[in-house]
């Protein structure tokens, strides 16, 4: 009997080469703010710290290795690499595991103030648009009214067609402000459920108002579609996926070595934006300290952020495991929320 129990578990022990080494050969590729390494050799970052959960998870030591891609991995060299944008080409050349954080991409652009902004929202055309839509409706509702009041009320809705729809129009105006001058109330019972109607229809359109403003301001504005680039160049990392996604856009860009490179390029005017994953745009401004630049977000050309192991690698599955426990767990948010959240 205990013959057979010492068989298994060294058949076990055998079928796992990866786990049952002495310790793991990470290949580190210096990504911040995904991993990091300081002068001392230290590392640290979002990857860096969920793969030191995942490891403890398995029960694995490891080491560090610095690598500048996944040669080290094709090699022999090292047993994993991280972090690494999964790609179809990675995909067919190694094991990659479960995303461990999804980057969209980030725009970098000169920071405007918020005055400057908020002209400019007001000056624009979708502005106009708004504006136009408002006092459509506002004529409506008061054409309504003054039709309701014209009869019994022709001391504040005048039966004069012009002066009247002006009475409706100022009173559907101020009635929807919730200003109320009372200067003219409806007094028939229809021009009264429709002024109670417009009044709970009121607060829902000042809400949209009010948020559709924001958005035409500029403030906090998430670009949406690559329409935003036209007539822009952009500045981006040579072979990223960036630059593929724009190029395939039609988007005029110019590559550049790394996002530093890219950010000087929009610091010197020589290009109007700077694109790349955002995070990776936002701790690169923060590091330098004296650009003042402002990223926005985008729901544009995901990266997703793996680990890269040999194909076929033992690893590859316990691994997956023990990274869906960490990044499920309250320790993994907050080392997301930590380096990356906004």
């Amino acid at each position: 009997m205990i013959r057979t129990i010492l068989a298994l578990l060294a058949l076990l022990t055998l079928s796992s080469p990866a786990l049952a080494q002495d310790r793991v050969t990470v290949g580190v590729i210096e990504r911040p703010p995904f991993a990091m390494q300081t002068s001392d050799g230290a590392w640290s970052g979002m990857a860096i710290d969920l793969w030191r959960f995942t490891a403890e998870d398995l029960g694995v030591a490891y080491e560090y290795v610095p690598v500048e891609d996944t040669g080290a991995l094709e090699r022999g060299e090292v047993d994993l690499v991280m972090p690494v944008y999964a790609t179809p080409d990675l995909a067919a050349r190694f094991d990659l595991s479960q995303p461990i954080y999804t980057a969209t991409m980030g725009v970098a652009s000169p920071t405007k103030g918020r005055v400057l902004s908020v002209l400019e929202g007001f000056a624009s055309w979708q502005f106009a648009r708004l504006v136009l839509g408002l006092a459509a409706l506002l004529l409506v509702v008061g054409a309504l009214v003054w039709l309701l009041e014209r009869g019994r009320n022709s001391e504040q809705f005048a039966r004069s067609p012009i002066r009247g729809l002006g009475d409706g129009f100022w009173w559907a105006g101020v009635t929807l402000t919730t200003i109320g001058y009372g200067d003219k109330a409806p007094q028939t019972l229809a021009g009264r459920a429709v002024a109670m109607f417009w009044m709970l229809v009121g607060l829902a359109v000042s809400a949209a108002l009010t948020a559709s403003v924001v958005a035409l301001s500029g403030i906090n504005r998430q670009i949406e579609a690559p329409e935003v680039f036209a007539e822009s160049v952009v500045g981006v990392v040579e072979g990223s996926t960036t630059a593929l996604y724009l190029g395939h856009e039609g988007v005029e860009t110019r590559g550049y070595p790394d996002v530093a490179s890219a950010l000087a390029a929009l610091d010197e005017d020589v290009v109007d934006m700077a694109a790349a994953a955002a995070p990776v745009l936002s701790h690169a401004i923060d590091e330098d300290g004296a650009l003042s630049f402002t990223v926005r977000t985008t729901r544009l050309d995901p990266h997703y952020l793996a680990l890269a192991l040999p194909r076929d690698s033992a690893l590859t599955a316990p691994l997956d495991v023990a990274l869906l426990r960490s990044l499920t767990a309250e320790s993994g948010w907050e080392v997301i929320e930590r380096y990356v959240s906004p």
